[in-house]
Parts: structure tokens; sequence; C-alpha cells
């Protein structure tokens, strides 16, 4: 079992990395969109990098109201407890 903030890592490393830049200027506030400069190409990309790192499976339709970081980080930590405790965590 990961620990919320090792998910969070997780999450904020892989924005970091798809957004081109260094985890240490990464916080919650930030627009992935806006701020980081994602696109709909790059946003799908950070969805599967983080459903491959964590096992876990991501529902893109969900996933489309994640508008900052802080949302990442939340949406992934809920999707992981849910698919933990319901069993439904992906084999890989």
């Amino acid at each position: 079992m990961r620990a919320h903030e090792d998910i969070r890592t997780v999450t904020m490393g892989l924005v970091a990395e798809i957004a081109e830049t260094d985890i240490v200027s990464i916080h919650d506030g930030q627009r992935l969109r806006e701020d980081l400069g994602l696109d709909s190409l790059q946003s799908l990309e950070l969805l599967s990098s983080i459903s491959e790192a964590l096992s876990i499976d991501l529902d893109v339709e969900m996933a489309m109201g994640i508008r900052t970081v802080e949302d990442a980080c939340s949406f992934v930590a809920a999707q992981y407890e849910e698919q933990r405790i319901n069993g439904q965590r992906a084999a890989r």
C-alpha cells in the first residue's frame, strides 16, 4: 500500500516531467494548462504515466475536471484508494 504522500510525490514528479520543469517549481495552485502549458496530448500522457506508475486505471472522463496540480494529486489519491478498497487495481 502506498501512503498518500507517495502518491502525491509520484503524481507531482510526473507533472514536472511532462511539463519539462523541475519538481521544486511545481506547486498545488498551478493550473496544468494555463500555468504549466500542458496541452491535451500531454494531459493524456500524464494520465497514462500515472496509471502505469501506480498500477491503477484512471478514467479519462472522470479526469476532465482536473485543472490544478492539487486537483490531479487529489484525483489520483482518491482513485488509488477506491481501487485498492474495491480490489480493482490493474494487474500489471
